[in-house]
């Protein structure tokens, strides 16, 4: 159900999903630099307009300030909601043929912007270059070190559940990769990784499709729980989430080594209620509709 209000009633509503005063919402407060919202909190904005008939299909469409995203909500009370369905008609063109009904057993492997594809051997430069590159290596596998690419190759799928890059639904450009690794099915838990193009990262999108990998993880395996080990110098753009998508479970003290200093890392765990019951943090994923 699609949810349309008014902009004073959207930004009563956005103090409360932001758990700030109202007077912090004005039109010309940045989002990013003003607000400083992190990544999961981005999210829950972008599941916030989706609920209200404003989905974010491409990075380009996210909101700077508190006023282009109240316009989104603004402007999706003009849009037409008109909705006809046609079937059954003799003669009705092919363009008009319905596609068959979704089976609700499918996995669901895309939100309104990024899908979750599997490998090809297409992929590898992309992702090598992922794990080297200055702007994303330091933060992901390899830690700023650069191994051969042989060895990255035969790297890839060691101690491997299930890995996706994630691409752009605008024009299948790669633009992340998510991983389950570890994974000890016996004891019923797996360890997320994820990362992204510096383009994509940080404005809710990429951990949409993060949070969409969970929910494919607990649906598709018998799992408990699911670990994430965030180094210190993430856990900036992440710390929004803990108590509501995520719970910390542990604290490595000066675990990591970067940038000339020692970095804690945190130890998170996902549980499928966190994933599954919690549309403030979740995204609804592609082709299923929003709820309040």
């Amino acid at each position: 159900m699609t949810t349309v209000i008014g902009k004073d009633t959207a930004r009563a509503e956005l103090a409360a999903l932001l758990e700030v005063d109202a007077s912090a919402l004005d039109d010309g407060a940045s989002l990013r630099d003003g607000l400083a919202l992190d990544s999961l909190t981005m999210m829950r904005l972008i599941t916030w307009l989706e609920a209200r008939g404003t989905p974010i299909t491409a990075e380009a469409q996210l909101p700077a300030t508190v006023g282009e995203l109240l316009s989104h909500v603004e402007d999706a009370k003009h849009r037409p909601r008109l909705s006809i369905r046609l079937g059954g008609v003799p003669g009705l063109p092919e363009r008009f043929t319905l596609a068959p009904p979704r089976d609700q057993l499918a996995p669901v492997l895309e939100t309104p912007a990024l899908r979750l594809a599997p490998l090809t051997p297409d992929d590898l430069g992309f992702l090598y270059a992922l794990a080297v590159e200055p702007e994303t290596g330091f933060r992901w596998r390899y830690r700023g070190s650069i191994p051969p690419i042989e060895r990255f190759k035969a790297e890839l799928w060691n101690q491997v559940l299930i890995q996706f890059v994630v691409r752009r639904i605008e024009d299948d450009l790669p633009v992340g990769h998510v991983v389950a690794y570890g994974d000890e099915l016996s004891l019923r838990h797996t360890y997320l990784g994820a990362v992204f193009h510096p383009r994509i990262t940080g404005g809710g999108l990429a951990a949409q499709a993060v949070a969409l990998f969970a929910r494919y993880l607990f649906r598709t395996f018998p799992l408990n729980k699911i670990y994430m080990e965030i180094p210190g110098i993430n856990w900036p753009q992440l710390q929004s989430g803990q108590g509501r998508l995520f719970q910390v479970e542990g604290v490595l003290r000066d675990h990591d080594y970067y940038a000339g200093r020692l970095w804690d890392k945190y130890v998170c765990a996902l549980y499928p209620g966190d994933v599954e019951t919690s549309p403030a943090t979740v995204a609804p994923a592609a082709g299923e509709t929003p709820t309040r």
